[in-house]
This record gives C-alpha cells, structure tokens and sequence, in this order.
C-alpha cells in the first residue's frame, strides 16, 4: 500500500512538472511572439519616419478676427530636417503680433516691420502611433530686435508645447505626403517684461498643413 501511494506521489510530482514546463514553453513563445511584434511594429515605425523627413509646402492657416470664425491662410513652407527638428520658413512676424491692442502700437509696428523669421520647433515621435505618425512640439521661442522710438529692444514670442497644451502636436501621413502642425502663443515679453499672455488659447493658434514636395 506504501508503495502504491509513493508510486502515486511520483506520478503527481512528473504531472505538476510537466505542466510547469508546458505553462513555460507557453509564456516563452508568447513573450517571444510579442517580442517580434513588436520589433516588426518598431522597424515599420522607424520607416515611416524616415519617410516624413523632407521639405514640405501648403499653408498657414489663423483666425484674423477673434470675433469671427472664419480664417484665413497664406502659403508655408517647412522642413522636417531630423526626427527631433522642424523648422518653419519665412513665417510672417505679422502673425506672432497680431493680437497686440492698440496701447502697444509701436512694438506692434516694429515687429512687423521685420517681414519674416525663420522658427525652430523641437519634435519627438511618439513610437507607439503610425499612419499616421504623431509628433510631440516644443517649439524654440521666437527672439527679434526691433527698434522702438530710437531704443533698441528685444522682443521675446513664447509658445506652448504638447506638454503644457495638449492641443499642440504635429501628424504625418506617408501614405499621402500629408503634414500638419499645430502651434499655440503663450505670451510676448519686450525686454523680459510681459506685454501679452495668451491664457484664452481659442483663437490664439497657428496651423500649418500642406504636403511633401
């Protein structure tokens, strides 16, 4: 009977063992079948990007009356020059001062005076998103020196980032050449003193959207 009852514990003991390993090899080819999907979603991801790298040309889209819906454009052009920079040609100084009043006529003037600058937006890919390819924006603040009244003076214009606005990101689509961004104003210093903040971030926006060339 001892024997009997040894000889079923043995058998119990190769049965636990055996399904311990099956439960294994199981966990193993599943973490192996994630692993390789994910490398294969990681490869695609990493071609897409490369593939959004390029000059890219359409137009730039504001709300000219923050009264008004309607909006307006003017045509843009940008590079995605790496997978952490954008640059933004030939933006019209215009734009970034547009929502100044009256009282600040004078640095209004001078701004526009300039004609146009050239911006610089820091961008990380978010790896979990293609087709489209979301981007993440951190936009570089906009230094101009401008002229008011025969002193020379500094005009700062700060914009928000996907962090501090979730409405700021940038698209990619691949298949169809397509980009869009997205910009928001946070606020105009003049020699390090404000002069506008945009809290009401409504009509405060630039967008661009256009396609590769």
């Amino acid at each position: 009977m001892k024997k009997n009852i040894k000889l079923f514990s043995m058998m119990l003991c190769c049965l636990a063992v055996m399904a311990l390993s099956s439960c294994l090899s199981s966990n193993d080819d599943d973490n192996n079948n994630q692993e390789k999907e994910w490398q294969e979603w990681v490869k695609a991801f990493q071609a897409e990007v490369l593939a959004a790298h390029g000059s890219y040309a359409g137009f730039m889209y504001f709300q000219p009356d923050a009264k008004v819906s309607a909006l307006d454009s003017i045509a843009a052009e940008w590079d995605i020059v790496s997978d952490t920079i954008l640059e933004l040609r030939s933006v019209p100084t215009s734009l970034l001062v547009d929502r100044l009043s009256e009282n600040h006529q004078a640095l209004k003037d001078a701004v526009i005076a300039l004609g146009t600058i050239n911006m610089q937006v820091k961008i990380g890919f978010n790896v979990y998103y293609k087709s489209p390819l979301l981007f993440y924006v951190y936009p570089e603040p906009v230094t101009m020196n401008v002229n008011i009244d025969g002193d020379n003076k500094t005009v700062v214009v700060s914009f928000y980032n996907t962090e501090t606005n979730t409405q700021s990101f940038g698209q990619c689509m691949v298949s169809t050449s397509q980009s869009l961004l997205r910009l928001y104003p946070k606020d105009i210093t003049l020699d390090g003193i404000g002069v506008k903040s945009f809290d009401t971030i409504d009509y405060a926006y630039l967008y661009w959207l256009g396609k590769k060339r």
